[in-house]
C-alpha cells in the first residue's frame, strides 16, 4: 500500500513527506530536549540567550504542528515558519543541533529555495550522497574498529572469544563496513542506476535497527526515524522515473554552491577537528572526545547519583566518582551530548551554575585511549 502510494506522489513531495513524519517523531521521542524543565543543563549558544520554559514550550509546539502541517501540506510559507522556529531553538540549545536535526532542516531549506523540483532532487541526492560518505569515511580506522566492530558487532552481538577477534583478517574486516558506506554514498551521488546501492542502504540501515533496537542493545532509539527515513529515501529513489545523477553542471551552478560548501567541503576539516563532527555526519565513528565528570560528594542531588560510579575511578579520575555525562543525555533528553570541545565547556559551565554545590572535575578522552589523550577541560 505504502510502496504504490509513493508511485503516485511526486519524487520530491514523497521525500519531504517521509522528513516530515520521522522528524515528528525524533521530536517526540526527544520531548524533554526542547524544554527547559529537566535536570540536564540547558546549553545556550550565547551566554546572554536565557529564557524561561514557556517560550520553550511555544517554539517547540509550533513548530510541530508546523511540521505536521507541511507533512499534509507542502506550504512554503509554513516551511519558512518552521525553519525559522527550528533555528531560533537550536540556538537556545547546543543540544538540540543533532545530526538528524540538521539533515531535516537542510532537506526543508532545499525545498524552500530550490527553484524547480529539478533542482531539489539534485541538492537532496547530493546531501544523502555526503552524508553516507562522510560517515564511512570517519569509521575507517582503528576507533571504528576497536569501539564498534570488535566490541559490539563481533563480542556483544555475535560472542566471538576473544581469540578470533584479535585475528587480524577478522579485525580488519570490519573496514568492509567503511567502504560498503562510502559505496552507497557515490552510488546515490554519481550512477544512474542506483538500484543495488539503495538495497545496500536497506539492508544496513535493517541492521542498524536490529543491532540498537529492543531485540538488540536497546540504545539510542532516537535513531529508529532516521534510519527508517533513510530507508523509504532509498526506496523513493529506488522507484523514482527520473535520471538522478550529479553531473559538473551540479557544481558550476551558483545556487548550489552554499550547499556545497556547508555539505561536501566543510566537512573535510572535521577530520582536523576544525568543524562540527556532528554537521559532518560523523557518526558512531569512536573518534569524537568523550566527557565525563569527575565528583564525590552528590547526595543532595539524588537525581544525580544513579549516573556516578558505583566505584571510585583512578583511570579518567584521581580516585573520585567518575558521572557519564553522555548517559545522562540519554536517559533524559533521549539524545547524546553534543561532541565538541565548546559544548563541553558550555557544559561544564552551565553545570556549575545549576550544581554549585557538587566540586567536580570535567575531563574528556578521545581514542587510543592512552594518558596523553586524556585532558582536564579549563
Amino acid at each position: 500500500m505504502y510502496l504504490s502510494s509513493i508511485k503516485s506522489i511526486s519524487t520530491d513531495v514523497s521525500l519531504l513527506k517521509i522528513t516530515c513524519f520521522a522528524w515528528i517523531l525524533a521530536k517526540l521521542m526527544s520531548f524533554k530536549l526542547w524544554t527547559s524543565d529537566r535536570i540536564f543543563p540547558v546549553l545556550p549558544t550565547f551566554d546572554f540567550i536565557s529564557v524561561p520554559n514557556e517560550v520553550h514550550l511555544f517554539l517547540y509546539s509550533i513548530s510541530l504542528f508546523g511540521i505536521i502541517y507541511v507533512f499534509f501540506v507542502p506550504n512554503k510559507k509554513i516551511i519558512t515558519a518552521v525553519l525559522i522556529l527550528e533555528i531560533i531553538a537550536c540556538l537556545l540549545d547546543y543540544m538540540r543541533w543533532q545530526p538528524w536535526q540538521y539533515q531535516y532542516i537542510l532537506t526543508l531549506a532545499f525545498f524552500l529555495f530550490a527553484k524547480d523540483k529539478k533542482q531539489f532532487l539534485l541538492l537532496f541526492s547530493f546531501l544523502i550522497g555526503c552524508t553516507y560518505i562522510f560517515s564511512g569515511a570517519h569509521k575507517f580506522g582503528g576507533s571504528f574498529l576497536y569501539t564498534f566492530w570488535d566490541s559490539i558487532i563481533l563480542r556483544k552481538i555475535f560472542s566471538f572469544p576473544s581469540i578470533i577477534i584479535k585475528n587480524p583478517i577478522v579485525h580488519y574486516s570490519g573496514l568492509l563496513l567503511c567502504l560498503i558506506e562510502i559505496a552507497i554514498g557515490i552510488g546515490f551521488l554519481f550512477f544512474k542506476n542506483k538500484k543495488y546501492f539503495c538495497l545496500m542502504a536497506i539492508t544496513m540501515h535493517l541492521i542498524i535497527i536490529l543491532i540498537y533496537g529492543p531485540t538488540g542493545m536497546n540504545y539510542n532509539l532516537i535513531i529508529f526515524p532516521w534510519n527508517l527515513a533513510m530507508i523509504f529515501f532509498s526506496i523513493v529513489f529506488f522507484y523514482q522515473k527520473e535520471v538522478l545523477k550529479i553531473r559538473i553542471d551540479f557544481f558550476k551552478n551558483k545556487g548550489n554552491s552554499i550547499v556545497v560548501l556547508f555539505v561536501g567541503i566543510l566537512p573535510l576539516l572535521s577530520f582536523f577537528d576544525k568543524w562540527d563532527h556532528y554537521l559532518s555526519f560523523n557518526l558512531y565513528s569512536g573518534n569524537t572526545k568523550v566527557l565525563v565528570t569527575c565528583v564525590e560528594n552528590m547526595q543532595q542531588y539524588p537525581a544525580l547519583e544513579k549516573y556516578k560510579s558505583v566505584v571510585k575511578n583512578n583511570k579518567y579520575c584521581n580516585n573520585t566518582y567518575i558521572m557519564d555525562i553522555n548517559k545522562w543525555a540519554m536517559d533524559e533528553l533521549n539524545v547524546p551530548i553534543i561532541p565538541q570541545e565548546r559544548v563541553y565547556l558550555k557544559m561544564q559551565s552551565q553545570f556549575n551554575k545549576r550544581y554549585p554545590n557538587i566540586p567536580n572535575t570535567f575531563v574528556y578522552y578521545q581514542y587510543p585511549y592512552k594518558k596523553e589523550n586524556i585532558k582536564v577541560l579549563r
